[in-house]
Formats: C-alpha cells, sequence, structure tokens
C-alpha cells in the first residue's frame, strides 16, 4: 500500500518523472546494502569527507584569525609576520605532499607482495579497515587545508606579526601527521600477517552468520520440489541484462513483482553466482512474455564484476580457503597459516551449524510461492571449508590431522542429522584420500587415532540428537 501522497504524484507528475519516481523506489535494502559495501572497501570514501573537513577547517580558522587580531588574545598562538606565515605554511605542504607520496608508494608496494601470498582478496581487506582509511584521511586533509590556508593568507600585508590560529592549526595538523605515520606503518606491518587476515576475514564472516536466525530445525521445503512439473518446458526463459557475478537478489521486491503479475519466478542461479548476459537463468509461469515483467524482474538483481559478503555465505569462507591453498604450495609450503585456516573455519562452521541459512522460497503477504531460487544448504557450505584444503593437502599429514581435529570440535555444534553425515563423510574422505602408503607409520597411527575420536564425537552427538528428540 503506498503512501497517499506517492498516489497522488502518480496521478500528476508527467510520464518521465512517473517513471524516475518509480525508480527510486525499486531502491531497495539490497542495492543499499551493496552500495555500502562499495563505499567501506573503498579508500576515497573517509578521505574524502575529511576533505571536506579541512575547507571547513581553514574557513573557520580564517575567521578566527580576525578575531584574533582584532583584539582578542590566545595562548600558545603561532605570531608572525604574512610572508613568514606564509613561507611557513608552504613548507609544511611540500612536506606533508613528500611524506603522504612516499606512504602511498611503499604501501602499494606491500600490498602488492601480500596479495601474491595471500590472493588480491587481501586487497579488499586492507581497504576497508577504518584505521587505514582514517590515516590516509589525515594526510590528505592536511594537504588540502594547508593548500587552502595558502591561498587565504595570500590576501594578507603587512610587516607587523600578528596571531595566527590558523597556522598553529595547520602545524598541529602535520603534528598529528607525523604521530600517525607511526601508527600507520604498525597497522600495516600487522595487516598482512596470516593471523591477521584469518582473523579478519572470519570476523567478518561471523558477523554474516550472527545475523541469520537461530535453527530450530531442517528446512520444511526444498526449493526445487515445489516448481510445477513442466517449469522447465513450459516457463518462459531469459536472463540478467548484463553478466558478471551475483551481488545481492531483491527477494522482497521480486516477491512484490511477481505477486502484481501474478506468476512464479524461477531463478537458476543465487548470490555468488556467474551470470551471462542474456542467458535462460530466469522463468516465469505462466509463461509471461511481457517487457516491462522482465525489465523489473532484471531490476531486483544486483550484478557487478566480483562477488560480495551482502548474501553469499560462502564468500568469505572461499576466501579463507584460499589463503590455505596459496599457504600450501609448494612455492610458500607454509602449512602454519593453513592450520589458522582450518581453526578459524572450525570455529565459523561451528556458529553457522546452529543457524538457519537463507530461503530458497518466498511467499507473497497471502502465502502463495512466488519466487523459488537455489540456497546454500549446510552441506554445500561444510563442502566449501574442506573440500580443496582436503584435495590438496592429502599428502601433508600435519593438514590431515588438523582437519581430523577441526571435524571432532565440529561435531558438538551440529543440530540436525544431516550435518552429521556430511563431517561424516569429510571424515571418510580425508582419510581414502590420505596416502597411507607413502606414511609413515607414527604418522599414519596419529591420523587414524584423531579419525577415530571423530567418529566418536560424531556418534555422541547423534545419541543426543535422538535423545533429545525421543524427550520432546
Amino acid at each position: 500500500m503506498l503512501p497517499a501522497w506517492l498516489d497522488l504524484q502518480a496521478g500528476i507528475l508527467p510520464p518521465r518523472e512517473r517513471r524516475r519516481s518509480r525508480r527510486d523506489r525499486r531502491m531497495t535494502r539490497e542495492h543499499l546494502r551493496t552500495f555500502w559495501e562499495n563505499m567501506r572497501t573503498s579508500f576515497w570514501f573517509v578521505p574524502s569527507l575529511m576533505i571536506g573537513l579541512a575547507a571547513l577547517l581553514a574557513w573557520g580558522a580564517r575567521l578566527v584569525d580576525r578575531r584574533v587580531a582584532e583584539g582578542g588574545e590566545l595562548p600558545l598562538v603561532y605570531r608572525a609576520a604574512p610572508d613568514t606565515a606564509r613561507d611557513l605554511v608552504a613548507t609544511l605542504l611540500t612536506s606533508m605532499m613528500t611524506m603522504t607520496s612516499l606512504i602511498f608508494s611503499i604501501t602499494m608496494v606491500v600490498l602488492s607482495l601480500a596479495s601474491s601470498q595471500f590472493g588480491p582478496r587481501l586487497i579488499r581487506i586492507f581497504m576497508a579497515s577504518k584505521r587505514t582509511q582514517f590515516v590516509l584521511g589525515c594526510f590528505v586533509m592536511t594537504i588540502v587545508y594547508c593548500l587552502l590556508l595558502s591561498a587565504m593568507l595570500g590576501a594578507v600585508t603587512g610587516s607587523d606579526a600578528l596571531p595566527l590560529p590558523s597556522v598553529t592549526l595547520a602545524v598541529a595538523l602535520v603534528a598529528l601527521s607525523v604521530c600517525l605515520l607511526g601508527l600507520f606503518q604498525h597497522v600495516l606491518a600487522r595487516s598482512i600477517m596470516s593471523e591477521t587476515v584469518v582473523r579478519r576475514v572470519g570476523g567478518e564472516l561471523d558477523a554474516l552468520i550472527r545475523g541469520f536466525e537461530p535453527l530450530m530445525g531442517p528446512p520444511e521445503e526444498t526449493p526445487e520440489r515445489l516448481l510445477p512439473e513442466r517449469f522447465a518446458e513450459e516457463a518462459f526463459r531469459f536472463g540478467p541484462g548484463k553478466g558478471g557475478y551475483i551481488r545481492a537478489i531483491a527477494f522482497g521486491r521480486l516477491v512484490e513483482v511477481a505477486r502484481e503479475a501474478d506468476c512464479l519466478v524461477g531463478l537458476d542461479f543465487r548470490a555468488g553466482d556467474f551470470v551471462v548476459e542474456d542467458g535462460k537463468g530466469i522463468g516465469l509461469m505462466p509463461p509471461h512474455r511481457s517487457d516491462r515483467l522482465c525489465a523489473e524482474v532484471r531490476e531486483t538483481i544486483v550484478i557487478g564484476a566480483h562477488r560480495t559478503p551482502v548474501q553469499d555465505v560462502e564468500f568469505s569462507i572461499r576466501h579463507l580457503v584460499e589463503v590455505a591453498l596459496r599457504a600450501m604450495s609448494p612455492s610458500l609450503n607454509d602449512p602454519y597459516t593453513a592450520i589458522a585456516v582450518i581453526d578459524q573455519l572450525s570455529a565459523t562452521l561451528s556458529l553457522l551449524l546452529n543457524r538457519e541459512l537463507p530461503p530458497g522460497v518466498f511467499r507473497d503477504a497471502e502465502g502463495v510461492v512466488r519466487v523459488i531460487c537455489p540456497r546454500p544448504t549446510h552441506a554445500s557450505v561444510i563442502g566449501a571449508a574442506f573440500d580443496q584444503i582436503r584435495q590438496n593437502g592429502a599428502e601433508k599429514p600435519v593438514i590431515v590431522i588438523h582437519l581430523l581435529e577441526a571435524i571432532e570440535r565440529i561435531a558438538p555444534h551440529a543440530r540436525l542429522p544431516a550435518q552429521l553425515d556430511r563431517l561424516g563423510e569429510q571424515v571418510a574422505l580425508i582419510l581414502g584420500e590420505a596416502p597411507r602408503d607413502r606414511l609413515q607409520e607414527a604418522d599414519l597411527g596419529v591420523i587414524l587415532r584423531r579419525a577415530e575420536a571423530a567418529h566418536s564425537a560424531l556418534r555422541d552427538r547423534r545419541l543426543a540428537l535422538s535423545e533429545g528428540r525421543a524427550a520432546g
């Protein structure tokens, strides 16, 4: 139900303005979340705000200069002739520009080396750091402030020494930037440590998981089973208007569009999947061929050049897995980083198994199914976390042992028999891929003991779940 003023607006605006109003209303929460994800992971957002602050500071400082010159007094204020003050500000400006350019150059070199070790997604993690953005913003703000102040002091003449709070503020900003330089070097050095990278990615993933609803029981609906029998043959098929990764889908708006058209929308993709332009991943039943309806469905799908964690629960998991795979490569041979990833994944999966994953079936207010799309499952997430690490680390006993220990830690947090089944499959796959003929007897004994401990934890949890159901 639209507000009255929107109904009135729709009746009196010309067609072009009505179309613009409809586009404004289609800015959904998913579009805003994707926009905010782009903003917070960019270098320019906080520095741009601080550039505006620099302009306000320069204007306000010159007002204070005039007040002080008219007879006021302030302690610890720089006093000098206008020419001397201009020279000082010019010196500060030149020094800050040199220091900032040097810092940016060093930062790019360090990040290039680190991205080759941990993957290019490290750049996104670094850019999203508020401390990094604040430090760089302070440098840029100081440069802009000194530049504007130098221009404003150009209009001041005379040979008498004047109190200049604006120049005092410039000196203070430069001193603050020098202090932040040490902090920036500390943050930069820690940001490329493997433990820091793993912790940041894991923290981002845990924050996303905590936004899910608590798991109350097995999913009641399998999306694919709710599709009509001849949906694949009879539905009108079309695809997104451009290619790229699905960053988010505005399911609320899509349900509304399907309800207005009285149809069922079936999607062959979900957030994180790659689609091609004008593909056949969207189906309408009954087969509507309206260009307007297709355009409205396309507008609910946010597509970009790369994946984001907005709706993609496997995004950060795959980032962690990538760090582990690079660490296990022959060029790096860093098993301890892979172990840190496995430990983080065990903590994340312990939290995830107690949460409800995003649904794949969406109904309108009357309970009619309007949108069906593939959904991630706990089994698919467990596979995304362990499969590639298991496959690439099968010949490394230390990796095999820690994988089995991780499953043993996760088992008590399982809530569904299907989760336990998937974890049990992982134990069997780990043992099956371990090259027993090439392992030392001592290493093989440790692996078998850890596997038995994992099986025991899974059996105990399965028994506890069955007793709980019987008691219920």
